[in-house]
């Protein structure tokens, strides 16, 4: 494992592969964790660390208003996207003005519905054993982006693991992920003092 190997895996070009990369670049859970996997990187994540993550309307939503599991599948494949404690109003807002654009190249809506924020231990331990891991990977404009993805579950389990099995511990781990974040959760009208509630969905 080094910094090199840990950053070309996090900037490989194929999104879907880029959680197998980071996995193969490690030589223990969670090991890239150990470096700033972005130039520009304020530091690795501690874990007192507040995380943000954007919760858009209705992508991350279900009808019920609980989070939506499609929107953090991502944690398997190209990372969850979060900001760190200390981003500006400036990187949230690029990031809800990245959602809608990308929801409007689509023929979508997409609105800022709030932020779920939340210690970075509460998503990286399970008791003892890891759950998720949180690189920092700053991007353009944001310095306090970081990226969240769920370990290889085979290395978790120490063994082989069928594709089925894979799938369902996959698909348990989002909705742990959704217990321990969802009760987060502050609207637009409180987040920050509400200055991004006007890019929320308007009254009817």
């Amino acid at each position: 494992m080094s910094l090199d190997s840990c950053r070309a895996a996090i900037a490989h070009e194929n999104d879907k592969e880029i959680a197998e990369r980071i996995h193969a670049a490690c030589n223990s859970i969670c090991g890239c964790e150990a470096f700033s996997l972005a130039d520009g990187c304020p530091g690795t994540v501690r874990d007192s660390e507040t995380l943000h993550l954007v919760i858009s309307d209705p992508q991350s939503l279900l009808p019920d208003l609980t989070l939506n599991p499609a929107s953090l599948v991502q944690i398997d494949y190209a990372g969850l996207s979060v900001l760190r404690g200390p981003a500006a109003d400036g990187e949230f807002e690029i990031t809800i003005t990245e959602l809608k654009a990308r929801s409007a190249s689509a023929g979508k809506e997409r609105f800022f519905h709030g932020i779920c924020s939340f210690a970075a231990a509460t998503i990286r331990y399970n008791g003892s054993h890891r759950f998720l891991c949180v690189y920092d990977t700053a991007l353009p404009g944001k310095p306090h982006h970081a990226d969240v993805f769920g370990p290889d579950l085979r290395a978790i389990a120490g063994g082989a693991m069928s594709n089925s099995e894979r799938e369902r511990r996959k698909r348990q781990r989002i909705k742990q992920l959704i217990d321990r974040i969802g009760a987060s959760f502050q609207p637009a009208q409180r987040f920050r003092g509400g200055i991004f509630a006007a890019r929320s969905r308007p009254a009817a």
